[in-house]
């Protein structure tokens, strides 16, 4: 049922990590990083971003076309200016459809180290066309 729907929201999953990591040269997940990928793929380096869909809702001004709350959070470890960076990812996006709506940058701490790493968390829509049945 709705297969149309549900391959148009794999290629936007993979249109916004594929945009992202050919950008800027980080590697993107989907919900979590597993351990496994921190300590192997990262070489346990926080430089990377996870990306999480969220609700859905109906576009005030089509029946036929919902709209999708997307989360990014980039982590950043080491790294000078997370502004700049921040404003690629907004630019990155937004130049493939999505709509930007806010961000929030914060530091958080790397375990029980006397370190940080930055984090910025952005919050994006982006709409598809949806095809009942």
């Amino acid at each position: 049922m709705n297969e149309g729907t549900k391959e148009r929201l794999k290629k936007l999953n993979k249109l916004l990590i594929n945009s992202l990591e050919s950008n800027l040269s980080i590697r993107v997940f989907q919900d979590s990083v597993s351990e496994d990928e921190f300590k192997h793929e990262l070489n346990g380096i926080y430089h990377y971003i996870i990306f999480e869909t969220g609700g859905m809702r109906k576009a005030d001004d089509s029946k036929f076309t919902l709209i999708q709350d997307v989360l990014v959070r980039f982590y950043a470890e080491n790294v000078d200016d997370v502004d700049n960076a921040q404003i690629d990812v907004i630019s990155i996006l937004e130049n493939k459809g999505y709509t930007f709506m806010n961000s929030t940058k914060s530091a958080i701490q790397k375990g029980k180290e006397d370190a940080y790493v930055d984090e910025i968390e952005f919050n994006f829509t982006r709409s598809f066309k949806y095809v009942c049945c």
